[in-house]
């Protein structure tokens, strides 16, 4: 799942937005507030999101390595084809 889907925020939010969106979905599943291990784990995927993208640097490199934009797709076919044939 994206990171942004995850904290509920538009991959142009501000750093305020995320940390705002981060402490209300924190508050809501923290483990000390939940025992149920789903809320644990969700927790826990939120954190990692957070930390992901809330440094503007972490968040380039989050956004470029995840979202690259494909101007021709016959270059990903033909590359799919050149390694699956060789």
């Amino acid at each position: 799942m994206d990171y942004f889907e995850q904290l509920g925020v538009a991959r142009n939010a501000t750093t305020v937005e995320i940390k705002k969106a981060y402490r209300k979905l924190a508050n809501q599943y923290h483990p000390d507030k939940n025992t149920s291990t789903e809320d644990g784990e969700k927790f826990q995927l939120i954190q990692k999101a957070y930390e992901a993208i809330s440094d503007p640097k972490k968040r380039t490199l989050y956004l470029k390595s995840n979202y690259t934009v494909i101007a021709d797709p016959r270059v990903v076919a033909d590359s799919f084809w050149h390694n699956a044939l060789s």
